[in-house]
């Protein structure tokens, strides 16, 4: 039967007459639901996955193995529930099962919630992150540096995803010159483990790839499943390229996270991985120009260091020279003090010698001068003794003269 509402389409032989719309169909959908008793389970079991806070109603997924459905925990139902699901947990729920037809989608309301203790996917979860530690993956000392400076990256993700747009956006908005090499794998379903595994292998054996980039966006935990697997885990451990991984939102955490070199929340946070171009111009802007200032500083206190030293040595060496020329002179004075003093005393021995010769002479002298006078003493009384016996002689004459005259005076 054609649908009413198809009135309005375009005339296209369509070879049939039982045509519908979604809308049509997902009514009959609805109805079916509505009509089948046997869906309505006292309790339904599942792990808890997805769980996410809306407008004060929470939404999740009860997963068992790889079948899912959507539950919906409404805000005036939650303050009548004694347990608030969370991740990692595995619930028995009991509710209404309901068919919302815009969407398509089946969902469970939740009326009440059963704590089952820790889900099954917890403990592969678990037992997994043992394995990987007993291996000695999850060791930090096992970390590779990543380069500061990659000229390629490596990317592995899905081609067709915002996550790939995202990542290669983020990369090329803080560094525009740096290559992108694409490896194209699926994140999810039956392929997405072995080509991963691929992804990444290729890209390391790829020698111009300086690290190597995993990443996927958001989506519901069961989703994020692949990331947690053990093979994976060891082949991103296991490169001798060093390996960034970003998996779904910024909460989420797999073990793909914990063996990767470096972690980063989303594809959008890659960027990370490489520099700030118009930092690192900044950045040589600065130390250029700390490099000048500090160079000139440098060249200064250099040229004050080495100035102050020529000084101290000029000072030194000056004051060395001096004491020595000092000694020298002391010395040489010494020696020339003795020197004259010697000569001095030799002259003065001489002198004395002299002296006393001189002084012998004339002690001989003043003996040979008193005998001299003492003879010139007698000569000189004999020579007065005999003056005065001439004197005598000549007064006795005159008087004799003087008598005679008289006499004849007389006469």
């Amino acid at each position: 039967m054609v649908d009413a509402d198809l009135s309005q389409a375009v005339d296209v032989d369509l070879d049939s007459d039982d045509v519908v719309t979604v809308e049509t169909l997902n009514d009959e959908i609805a109805d079916l639901i509505d009509e089948q008793t046997d869906l309505n389970h006292d309790y339904v079991v599942g792990d808890v996955s997805g769980c996410r806070d809306s407008n004060g109603h929470v939404h999740f997924d009860l997963v068992f193995e790889d079948a899912s459905i959507h539950c919906v925990l409404f805000g005036f139902r939650r303050s009548q529930t004694t347990v608030e699901p969370e991740a990692e947990m595995q619930v028995a729920v009991r509710g209404e099962l309901s068919f919302y037809e815009p969407q398509g989608s089946c969902s469970i309301l939740v009326t009440d919630i059963v704590d089952m203790g820790e889900s099954d996917y917890s403990q592969i979860y678990a037992e997994n992150k043992q394995l990987l530690a007993e291996d000695g993956l999850l060791a930090d000392e096992r970390k590779q540096r990543l380069p500061e400076l990659p000229e390629t990256i490596g990317l592995v993700t899905s081609a067709d995803s915002d996550a790939r747009v995202d990542a290669v956006t983020a990369l090329h908005s803080r560094y525009p010159d740096v290559d992108i090499k694409v490896q194209h794998a699926s994140v999810q379903g039956p392929d997405a483990l072995q080509e991963l595994m691929s992804g990444v292998a290729t890209l390391d054996e790829d020698a111009t790839v300086d690290v190597i980039v995993v990443t996927r966006g958001g989506g519901a935990d069961k989703t994020l499943r692949v990331f947690n697997e053990t093979p994976i885990c060891r082949v991103i451990a296991n490169t001798d390229t060093p390996t960034a991984v970003g998996i779904g939102h910024e909460d989420d955490r797999t073990l793909a996270d914990e063996v990767a070199d470096h972690r980063f929340m989303t594809p959008t946070h890659a960027g990370e991985i490489v520099p700030e171009r118009a930092a690192l111009e900044r950045e040589f802007e600065q130390l250029s120009t700390t490099l000048n200032t500090a160079y000139q500083t440098t060249v200064v206190n250099q040229l004050t260091a080495h100035a102050t030293d020529l000084d101290n040595a000029y000072q030194s060496t000056v004051t060395a020279r001096l004491q020595e020329l000092g000694a020298s002179l002391d010395h040489a004075t010494e020696r020339h003090i003795e020197a004259e003093l010697l000569s001095l005393e030799s002259r003065l021995n001489t002198a004395y010698q002299t002296l006393q010769q001189e002084k012998e002479h004339e002690d001989e002298l003043e003996a040979t001068v008193e005998e001299v006078r003492d003879e010139a003493e007698t000569e000189a009384q004999a020579q007065i003794e005999a003056t005065r016996r001439r004197y005598r002689l000549v007064i006795v004459g005159l008087v004799l003269l003087v008598l005679i005259l008289a006499a004849l005076y007389i006469l």
